[in-house]
């Protein structure tokens, strides 16, 4: 028991210093997967060491930003314009997945109707009905299970 507990606390341990000492933050073009390790296609972020005062930075630099609280540093106007920027990037994710779906399901609905449908019929100029022949409704009900798979994947039976 005891062996367990010094383990977990040693990965403990190690796992915040390796934290603490996590630098540079690179990205794959799409902004998704981020890591501290540079990969091919990645580019480079930030850095997570920024906010961390070095030692050789005058003590006098944070009172001088302080006289002057109404300015927010250059710092912060670019980090909240990077997550200005991400949140927007989260937003356009977000319809975009949801427009997908609908897009999904409104196919879906139309391949099952051309399946379950006894007789399959378009509607032509004048608002008529046009039933279609036995080999056209067979086209019609493959280019509705196409554009369902394109809609919705390959795995969307």
């Amino acid at each position: 028991m005891r062996y367990v507990t010094l383990l977990s606390l040693l990965a403990l341990a190690l796992g915040i210093t390796g934290a603490a000492r996590a630098g540079d933050i690179y990205c794959n073009n799409q902004g998704r997967d981020c890591s501290d390790r540079p990969s091919p296609g990645a580019t480079f972020v930030g850095s997570t060491n920024a906010s961390i005062p070095s030692n050789s930075e005058p003590a006098a630099a944070p009172a001088a930003n302080s006289s002057n609280s109404n300015a927010a540093p250059a710092s912060d106007a670019a980090a909240n314009a990077r997550l200005s920027q991400d949140a927007s990037r989260v937003a356009v994710q977000k319809d975009v997945a949801a427009t997908r779906a609908e897009q999904c399901k409104q196919a879906k609905e139309k391949y099952q109707q051309s399946v379950e449908a006894r007789r399959v019929y378009r509607v032509n100029k004048a608002g008529e009905r046009e039933y279609l022949s036995d080999t056209e409704a067979d086209q019609a009900r493959l280019n509705a299970r196409l554009e369902m798979e394109r809609s919705c994947g390959n795995s969307a039976s």
